[in-house]
């Protein structure tokens, strides 16, 4: 069955939609301090993770909460890790991670940061990670003996890479990167399930060009507008008979 996942814990330990969207994912990327969050965040979201039956990944990023984690950096890779470390020891039992924002995107790009981060994650005794399909950090976490639950996301729309054949996020620099309609976030959630396929054509008038995708789970950013609607109807979509 398809699950959800959500970016969350990143607006403080009491943020009404967060905990409310607690009760319908099935699993928390919890923030720990690199882009945002704190222990007290933390912990209150794994309270919310116990009680609700969720499942927890640490959601580590570059350390640069000012930008949200969103701005690649160029930091020497032992900073880097030692930031990682850091942040891991917020969910230090935790076995699941998903990297956040440029971190997350580089990773899928570059092989080099991507065996860096395998040889990190193995060494800390992660065994498993979310990443898209067919990317550098997927196949570097494979080699480790890593498993990848295959990610897509229901409300970021996709472009192909210059090659025509991989996929990756469009920037959230461009104003068409996020779906905002709950229709339109549907729908490209139900391609994905029913037919693993993603339009990577946004023209307003363009034909759909359909491009494979495979995921065993979909993301969900909570500070979208949409994310408790969608939550709640991409969880009545996975479970209806």
């Amino acid at each position: 069955m398809m699950r959800i996942n959500c970016d969350i814990g990143e607006r403080g330990p009491d943020h009404p939609v967060d905990r409310r969207l607690m009760e319908v994912i099935h699993i928390a990327n919890l923030a720990c301090g690199g882009h945002a969050g704190d222990s007290a965040s933390v912990q209150a979201f794994r309270a919310l993770a116990e009680e609700n039956g969720v499942d927890l990944a640490a959601h580590l990023s570059f350390p640069d909460r000012s930008h949200f984690g969103r701005r690649l950096i160029s930091m020497p890779v032992p900073s880097l890790l030692a930031s990682l470390e850091e942040q891991m020891g917020l969910l230090a039992d935790v076995r699941l991670v998903k990297f956040h924002g440029a971190l997350y995107n580089e990773s899928c790009r570059n092989r080099d940061l991507a065996a860096v981060l395998s040889q990190w994650l193995a060494a800390t005794g992660i065994r498993e990670i979310l990443a898209p399909e067919d990317t550098a950090i997927a196949r570097a976490a494979r080699s480790r003996g890593i498993v990848v639950r295959r990610e897509a996301f229901a409300e970021r729309r996709y472009e192909r890479d210059e090659s025509g054949h991989g996929l990756f996020l469009v920037d959230r620099s461009q104003a068409h990167a996020c779906i905002s309609n709950l229709e339109s976030a549907l729908a490209q959630a139900r391609e994905i399930i029913e037919r693993s396929r993603v339009n990577v054509n946004h023209a307003p008038c363009g034909r759909p060009h359909w491009q494979k995708i495979t995921a065993d789970t979909l993301c969900i950013h909570s500070d979208s507008p949409i994310a408790l609607e969608l939550a709640v109807r991409l969880r009545q979509l996975i479970e209806a008979p």
